[in-house]
C-alpha cells in the first residue's frame, strides 16, 4: 500500500517537474524595439542615443527587457524597401519611424507591427491614421503638423530679412498636404504684403531644372516646404538657395546642419525622447490605434551665422536675440 502510494506522489509531481524543467530552457522573449531611417548612422546618432535614455529612464535595459535594431539605408531608397520588407516578415514587437517618407515604406511594405511615427507630415492625409485622437490603424506617435506652422515661417522671414515684395516658395505639388500647404502659405504671404513666387518640384531633376539661376531676381526671400523628397535633396537644395544668395527658412534642423541659414522646426532629440513614452505603453499592451498622436515639441529657431556670413547677409541684431540656438 505504501509502495502504491509513492508511486501515485511520484506521478503527481512529473507534471510539475516538467513544467520547471520546460520553464529553465525557454526563458522570457526579450521585446524587439526596431529604429529605421534614411540617413546615415552618424547622422542620426543623437536621436538614437535621445531615445535609448529616455527608454532607459522608463526601466527598459538593452539585451535584458529590450532588445533594439538600427535600420540605417544611407539615403538609398531601395535598401530602405528592403528593410522594410524584412520588418514585414515579422519578429519586431515596435518600429520607431524616423520620418513621413520611412513611414509610406513601411505601410506600403504590409508592416503589422506597431509604428511609432516622428514628426510625420499629416498623418491622416497620408493615411496612416483615421484621427489624430484615434488612429484606428497600427501607426501613432508624432505629426509635425507642416500646416499650421507655415504662416509663422512667413513671419520670421520677413523679420530676419525685411520688408519683402515677393517670397519664393519651393514646393513639391505631388505632396499630399500641397494644396493646404500652399492655400495657407499664400495667404500668410499675402497678408505680410508680398506676392508668391512658387517653384515646385517633385523629384530632384525638376528641382535642379525648376530652380531659379544663380544670380537671377525671383524674390526677396525663400521658403521651403515640409517635404521628404525635398528635405532627402537638402544638400543640393541649400546649395541652390546659397547660389541664389537670398534669405531661406527651412522647416527642418537637417537643413541647418548641412549649412542653411535657418529653421523654425521641433527639436529631433526631444522628439525621440518623447517617442519612447509611445514605444513604453505599445510593450505594456496599448494598441497604437488607441494612441493619440501628438503634434511635435516645441519649435525652435535655429540660426546659422556661418551661413549667413558666406552669403553676404547681415541677419538683423533683435532678430538673433530670437533665436533659441546659434550655429557659428
Amino acid at each position: 500500500m505504501n509502495r502504491r502510494r509513492a508511486i501515485l506522489s511520484l506521478a503527481a509531481l512529473a507534471p510539475i517537474v516538467a513544467i520547471t524543467r520546460t520553464g529553465a530552457q525557454s526563458p522570457a522573449r526579450v521585446p524587439r524595439v526596431a529604429l529605421i531611417m534614411l540617413s546615415s548612422p552618424a547622422r542620426f546618432r543623437g536621436r538614437e542615443e535621445s531615445f535609448r535614455k529616455a527608454m532607459a529612464d522608463l526601466g527598459y535595459v538593452d539585451g535584458r527587457n529590450v532588445r533594439y535594431e538600427l535600420n540605417s539605408s544611407n539615403g538609398q531608397i531601395e535598401l530602405l524597401q528592403q528593410q522594410a520588407r524584412d520588418l514585414a516578415q515579422g519578429g519586431v514587437d515596435v518600429v520607431v519611424s524616423a520620418s513621413t517618407l520611412t513611414t509610406r515604406v513601411l505601410r506600403d511594405s504590409g508592416v503589422t507591427a506597431p509604428v511609432v511615427m516622428i514628426a510625420v507630415d499629416d498623418p491622416v492625409a497620408n493615411g496612416f491614421a483615421r484621427s489624430l485622437a484615434r488612429p484606428g490603424l497600427n501607426f501613432t506617435g508624432l505629426t509635425a503638423d507642416p500646416v499650421e506652422r507655415a504662416p509663422r515661417l512667413v513671419e520670421l522671414l520677413s523679420q530676419a530679412a525685411g520688408k519683402m515684395s515677393r517670397i519664393a516658395v519651393l514646393m513639391n505639388p505631388e505632396s499630399s498636404t500641397y494644396r493646404a500647404y500652399r492655400a495657407r502659405i499664400e495667404s500668410a504671404v499675402m497678408k505680410s504684403g508680398a506676392r508668391m513666387v512658387a517653384i515646385e518640384a517633385a523629384t530632384p531633376a525638376q528641382l535642379d531644372r525648376e530652380f531659379p539661376a544663380s544670380g537671377q531676381d525671383f524674390a526677396d526671400g525663400l521658403i521651403v516646404m515640409y517635404d521628404s523628397m525635398l528635405y532627402n535633396q537638402r544638400v543640393r537644395v541649400v546649395e541652390l538657395a546659397r547660389d541664389a544668395r537670398r534669405p531661406v527658412i527651412y522647416p527642418q534642423l537637417g537643413y541647418v546642419e548641412v549649412g542653411g541659414l535657418m529653421s523654425y522646426a521641433a527639436n529631433p532629440e526631444k522628439d525621440y525622447q518623447r517617442a519612447a513614452n509611445f514605444v513604453d505603453r505599445i510593450l505594456k499592451g496599448e494598441h497604437p490605434r488607441n494612441i493619440a498622436i501628438e503634434r511635435s515639441a516645441k519649435l525652435e529657431l535655429v540660426i546659422n551665422r556661418t551661413a549667413a556670413r558666406g552669403m553676404g547677409f547681415q541677419i538683423p541684431a533683435e532678430f538673433l536675440k530670437k533665436a533659441d540656438k546659434i550655429i557659428g
